[in-house]
């Protein structure tokens, strides 16, 4: 693994912790595809959440995430409604069930990436965080 590509390290770490997170969310039902949408909206509790806020956000396709969206409503997690100002857009709204879990929710965020990181410093942990965001802001990245 050591002589890797980074992408390849990049692609292997971002599985292995969907990984970790799958473990810790089983029990309670969920995907980590999932809980990061809930923890999405659930951050963002006076904002009209649309979908394609939460596609440009984790980069997923517009069908990926209608499944995602499907099976949280099926689950009672979520809903939808109408955009006051674009009625083609639904905005994507926490039921009462999801309001009341906010702390398992950013509790549980916490958890995930404990487990995940657990091998780092915190030295080790901004470094890295510092790293992928400056990789990440690349604007020069798919010239």
């Amino acid at each position: 693994m050591e002589n890797d590509h980074i992408g390849i390290l990049i692609k292997k770490s971002s599985q292995t912790f969907d990984k970790a997170a799958g473990h810790i969310l089983a029990p309670h039902g969920l995907t980590p595809s999932q809980f990061k949408i809930l923890k999405y909206v659930t951050l963002k509790p006076e904002a009209s959440v649309r979908q394609i806020d939460i596609e440009a956000y984790f980069c997923m396709s517009n069908p990926t995430v209608t499944g995602i969206l499907q099976n949280l409503e099926k689950k009672e997690l979520i809903y939808r409604q109408a955009h006051p100002d674009d009625k083609r857009s639904k905005i994507i709204r926490l039921t009462e069930k999801t309001k009341n879990a906010r702390d398992f929710i950013l509790k549980t965020s916490d958890q995930i990436e404990a487990s995940f990181t657990k091998k780092l410093t915190d030295n080790e942990k901004n470094t890295l965080r510092q790293l992928l965001l400056k990789l990440l802001n690349s604007d020069d990245i798919l010239k």
